[in-house]
């Protein structure tokens, strides 16, 4: 199985800034979300599809010392970059690993297991809820946040924004992903055996700031997937990102993010 090249959006350190762009915009609300399922000092907690460690580090300073971090990722250019960069910030308690999903091969290792936009660019991603499941403790706690992407909503309209939104969902449907996998979460999570399940659902937007440039940087980093598929040829993707940014420019204007499905259990 290929679980390297699938991923549509473009990786190492360009994908590592998307990232943490991302993360910085999630940070509120995920570190809540943690907070609420246990995310406590002494825990091991596992972060699967870490991506650019933000979340890694985010929980390293929750649980403290006496807690650990295991963080990891297929991309083993974020993983190394991850690595020095908490080699460079003394943080000594988290584990990066370079491994797909799909090689989890922990047993009743952690006390909260946590996957954030993984499953989505998974072809079976139940498969993966499952090794989740089998690396977490008797009692312990599964999270995932994961994307309802035709969610996105812009104002006012927007021809790119709209062309971008179709770009991508195309391009991950025939890599065989889901971007809608979203509000399917609970049921995965109910096929999986969790129990007590739990979710909710946010979606940030905004007028200024960096969580509004998300759809233009990510336009970018899939546009090399969109032409490799024949999607839309280069001139057409520069002409949209050139409307995006234009857009993105217009203090007048709103951008979300996609609709972000937040779902919790436990493991009896």
């Amino acid at each position: 199985m290929k679980t390297t090249n699938d991923y549509i959006i473009s990786g190492g350190e360009e994908g590592k800034a998307r990232l943490n762009t991302l993360s910085d915009v999630l940070y509120p609300t995920t570190t809540t979300l943690l907070a609420n399922n246990g995310v406590r000092p002494g825990i091991r907690f596992l972060d699967a599809g870490c991506g650019g460690g933000n979340v890694a580090r985010m929980v390293s300073e929750m649980v403290g010392e006496p807690g650990g971090v295991t963080a990891i990722d297929f991309d083993a250019a974020i993983i190394e970059l991850n690595k020095k960069e908490a080699l460079d910030n003394g943080v000594a308690n988290i584990s990066y690993q370079a491994m797909s999903a799909y090689d989890m091969d922990f047993d009743d290792e952690f006390d909260v297991v946590f996957a954030r936009f993984l499953l989505t660019h998974l072809t079976e991603p139940g498969r993966v809820l499952e090794r989740m499941l089998k690396s977490v403790k008797p009692g312990g706690r599964i999270l995932v946040e994961d994307v309802h992407f035709s969610g996105h909503f812009c104002y006012p309209a927007s021809e790119a924004f709209d062309r971008y939104i179709s770009l991508y969902t195309k391009a991950a449907v025939l890599r065989g992903h889901n971007p809608e996998i979203g509000p399917s979460l609970p049921a995965l999570f109910t096929k999986a055996g969790i129990a007590d399940i739990g979710f909710d659902v946010i979606q940030p937007a905004f007028s200024t700031g960096s969580g509004k440039w998300m759809a233009y940087v990510t336009m970018d980093k899939i546009k090399d997937s969109v032409i490799a598929q024949g999607l839309a040829t280069a001139e057409e993707v520069g002409y949209i990102l050139s409307e995006l940014e234009a857009f993105t420019k217009d203090e007048s204007t709103v951008i979300s993010l996609p609709r972000i499905v937040r779902v919790w259990g436990v493991r009896n």
